[in-house]
């Protein structure tokens, strides 16, 4: 009877242990589609952590050499050494400042980037979680103060999704051109490129300090879509 029951609870023990450990078959708990589907987040509000799945991208600001502007007809696709672009080919219309739902095409929000706009975007497969940060990154910047009625009144600030992102979520600003470049040819901008979102607050902070240092400073709507 003894190694009965001692057999009975052996099995109660792997049974129990077998609960806690396993996922639905064929689906990584941490990846999907090649991307952390809820971008190891819960919107930094605890460090960037997300049912203890840490965020260990550091989002590091990289300064990218500026392209050549040049505006071409909508019917063309533009080319970009750079994957977000900083800068570069654009058409002649720029998008709406706002939250984009829907992908605007590269070649309408890089010219946005010639007005001063930062730009964050994301890949279709970034997962729900990673799209909700985003959008509150976005409501939480400020309006440029340099857009005053009765112009338009905006936060110089485009979200969209961008299916030739190579990454799940990135952001990206232009910057002043310099005459020498500073070693960088026209000069640069900056980016961030990662898998998760570290701290929300520093993107808003990120988006306040980049804005509005661009060639071109207008803050006419744009036409898009």
């Amino acid at each position: 009877m003894r190694i009965l029951l001692l057999i009975v609870a052996l099995l109660m023990v792997a049974v129990s242990v077998g609960c806690g450990t396993s996922s639905a078959p064929g689906v990584d708990p941490l990846t999907d589609s090649g991307f952390n589907r809820d971008g190891g987040i819960d919107g930094g509000r605890d460090g960037g952590s997300d049912g203890g799945l840490a965020c260990d991208d550091n989002n590091i600001v990289e300064r990218v050499a500026l392209e050549e502007r040049i505006h071409i007809p909508e019917d063309q696709t533009p080319v970009y050494q750079h994957n977000p672009p900083v800068q570069g080919m654009h058409y002649p219309v720029w998008a709406r400042w706002q939250i984009h739902n829907a992908t605007v095409p590269r070649g309408y929000w890089v010219h946005n980037l010639e007005h001063g706009a930062v730009v964050f975007l994301y890949h279709p497969d970034a997962g729900t979680q990673l799209v909700e940060a985003l959008t509150r990154v976005y409501n939480m910047i400020p309006n440029d103060p340099t857009c005053e009625p009765p112009g338009p009144v905006h936060k110089r600030v485009l979200l969209t999704p961008d299916p030739l992102l190579d990454v799940p979520w990135a952001v990206t600003v232009s910057a002043p051109e310099e005459p020498d470049g500073g070693g960088f040819g026209l000069g640069f901008g900056f980016d961030i490129k990662a898998s998760c979102i570290r701290s929300e607050a520093e993107l808003v902070q990120f988006a306040v300090d980049h804005r509005n240092r661009s060639v071109e400073t207008i803050c006419d709507e744009g036409a898009y879509p």
